[in-house]
């Protein structure tokens, strides 16, 4: 390499730190160290490597980043004003307030970033649910459409998660060739050494899931590229590329120290280091035009390479059949098919509804997918992996996932898979294993990622499994957080109608919560349509000015219509609430004619805990539920020991009014 490459390399990367430095000491709060450590492996990727649209962060067949280390934010944000896709300006803005520079990377805000990361070890997951989401759309469409990497930036703290481990597990056994990662192996995490916490062979775990490895020196960019280019060819497996680096590499008196980790550089280190790097230190958010240039040459390739492929694009949508299965890959919304339909007098788990929607789905939708962990015969996805095939190596075409016993890999996977585009995601286990997978939940509805869950056996009525499986406090917490749908049908009928609602969401994700006992399908000629159910709340047994209004979901909601005919000397009004958050959706007027005025004695029903149902039924209501853990038994037997029958719930609200 000429010496004046390498000198505005150098220069170029200099500056970068120059910015981070200034970033994080402005917002007085960030990470310096981390960004300098993993800085020459990301200034590299993205100058010599990465494909990407110079004039639309979102293009479809771009290669995708994800930094799983978000805290090391302040390296993507210098990195995205080096693109110009963020300004100066912006980095000024650091952690404050309605910036596009937030102290973690934010997917939806800030141009160039394709997953939220922050919590450690997600970001793994996510990539690979991205390198999964390439691997189909490219054997869907052929790799004239579709055909990019996808790249990771991992920390020492990220794969201390087990949720990385478990992701890197199912990478290696579906043979991910087109995912490359990047190990910031600095020996630092925030509370010092790695040594203090950790010993692990992680060259060794990786080989042992069947990765390919290179380890090189970290702040060697000769080293790099080649690792880079070695990944890029290996046809079988996905690589990771172990650089042994220092933190704060470059600072001038703090180099390799954890106090660099979380904490911004005292002024007077920042003043040296930068002296030490060649730069002014008095000049802050310096970035040079000669280092944007050197930078952006590339572009004018790139833009050539793009119109190139957009040309590919319009004439292969010419064909009908193409385009209309493209078109249907990045809707929202999917195709219209005919919902089964169940008749009155049938009695139905709602889990078994599940299986017959998403093997019809299957059908219509070109490139759904999901799978269960561990739990096909229980969720009912037997039928829809034996239709579209279980994904693997050498069969990524196929669209059903055996996640194996992992729950949380499975959740982060699933955001990635959407947060790439292209595919219609769900994923399934036990209710009371969402405490598993909650963290990918709770990302997924902060980026407003509309994957869906199936959650079977929803209630103490999983039986003989006892309190470890019978999910009491899950709905009421699910609740609580926001952009989040949690939908419990009360028969088979509104099962289907709610799981169709669920997969046509564009930026909530829902959770499908489905009994593992029979329901008996509501006689629609009698009860309001199931449709009904779409506004979250409605009176499905009415009575003529109700004295007593009782509230149910899913399972309770036909116990409810029975309670009510063994008190027939009163006048009650029956209201299934299957789902609050479009209850909360609709007019002012509608909620109030539903759920009647505080002066109506209110009851609530549902097999969990009553905690949150106060607000429906006020300070003076009767909440029936169950506020402890299960027990062993078949759930005939539990339902008449926590007292969920018509005959006692109809005694309590006799006494509660006497």
């Amino acid at each position: 390499m000429n010496a004046n490459l390498i000198d505005i390399e150098q220069k170029s990367i200099n500056i970068l730190k120059g910015l981070i430095m200034d970033m994080v000491r402005n917002a007085n709060s960030g990470h310096t160290g981390g960004p300098f450590s993993s800085l020459n492996f990301t200034y590299i990727l993205y100058k010599d490597f990465l494909k990407f649209d110079p004039k639309n962060p979102n293009w479809i067949d771009r290669d995708r980043f994800v930094l799983s280390c978000g805290h090391e934010s302040a390296l993507m944000y210098s990195i995205l004003a080096l693109m110009g896709w963020i300004k100066v300006s912006d980095l000024k803005q650091f952690r404050q307030l309605n910036s596009l520079t937030p102290g973690h990377p934010e997917r939806g805000l800030t141009p160039g970033v394709d997953s939220t990361t922050g919590p450690l070890g997600q970001g793994v997951g996510n990539a690979v649910g991205m390198a999964v989401a390439e691997a189909i759309l490219r054997e869907t469409y052929t790799e004239k459409h579709i055909n990019h990497f996808t790249y990771f930036i991992h920390s020492d703290g990220d794969i201390q998660e087990p949720v990385s481990i478990g992701s890197i597990a199912m990478a290696g056994h579906w043979g991910l060739n087109k995912l490359i990662g990047y190990y910031d192996a600095n020996e630092i995490q925030i509370s010092g050494d790695v040594s203090r916490s950790d010993s692990t062979d992680y060259e060794g775990l990786y080989k042992s899931n069947g990765w390919h490895v290179q380890v090189i020196d970290g702040n060697n960019r000769e080293e790099i590229r080649d690792a880079i280019r070695i990944a890029q060819m290996e046809i079988e497996k996905p690589s990771i590329i172990i650089g042994k680096g220092t933190i704060a590499v470059g600072c001038s008196t703090m180099e390799g120290l954890a106090s660099t980790h979380g904490s911004p550089l005292p002024p007077k280190e920042i003043s040296a280091t930068k002296s030490k790097l060649g730069l002014d230190p008095n000049k802050f958010f310096d970035l040079p035009d000669d280092v944007i240039n050197d930078f952006r040459k590339s572009y004018s390739f790139a833009n050539r390479e793009i119109e190139c492929w957009n040309t590919l694009l319009d004439k292969s949508l010419e064909d009908s059949e193409f385009s209309k299965k493209w078109k249907i890959s990045f809707s929202s919304k999917l195709p219209e098919f005919d919902l089964p339909k169940y008749e009155f007098g049938q009695s139905i788990a709602t889990r078994k509804v599940w299986g017959s929607m998403i093997e019809a789905i299957a059908d219509i939708h070109p490139t759904f997918v999901g799978g269960s962990a561990d739990l096909e015969p229980s969720n009912v996805t037997g039928g829809f992996a034996k239709k579209v095939g279980d994904f693997f190596k050498g069969a990524q075409s196929n669209r059903n996932f055996a996640f194996g016993v992992r729950e949380f890999p499975m959740g982060t996977a699933l955001n990635g898979m959407m947060q790439h585009g292209g595919l219609k995601v769900f994923g399934a286990t036990f209710f009371v294993f969402s405490d598993y997978e909650r963290p990918a939940i709770r990302m997924r509805a902060l980026q407003g990622l509309p994957v869906v869950s199936e959650f079977t056996h929803d209630s103490f009525w999983v039986g003989e499994d006892g309190p470890t499986h019978q999910p009491m406090e899950h709905i009421m917490s699910f609740r609580c957080m926001p952009n989040l749908m949690v939908l419990r049908p009360a028969d088979a009928n509104e099962a289907t109608i709610l799981t169709e609602f669920a997969f046509n969401q564009k930026q909530t994700p829902s959770l499908v919560l489905l009994t593992r006992q029979g329901l008996p399908v509501i006689n629609r000629d009698k009860y309001p349509k199931a449709e009904s159910v779409l506004k979250g709340g409605y009176v499905i047994d009415d009575s003529e000015n109700p004295e007593i209004i009782i509230f149910a979901t899913g399972s309770e909601v036909s116990l409810a219509i029975e309670t009510k005919k063994l008190l027939s000397d009163l006048s009650i009004r029956v209201v299934n609430l299957a789902c609050w958050e479009l209850f909360d959706q609709q007019s002012e007027e509608y909620k109030l004619n539903t759920i009647g005025p505080n002066s109506i004695f209110k009851v609530s029903i549902e097999a969990g805990i009553t905690f949150g149902w106060e607000k429906y039924t006020g300070r003076n209501g009767l909440n029936i539920g169950i506020n402890r853990f299960g027990e062993s038994a078949p759930g005939e037997i539990l339902a008449d020991y926590f007292g969920f029958t018509a005959e006692k719930i109809a005694n309590k609200i006799k006494k509660a009014i006497s």
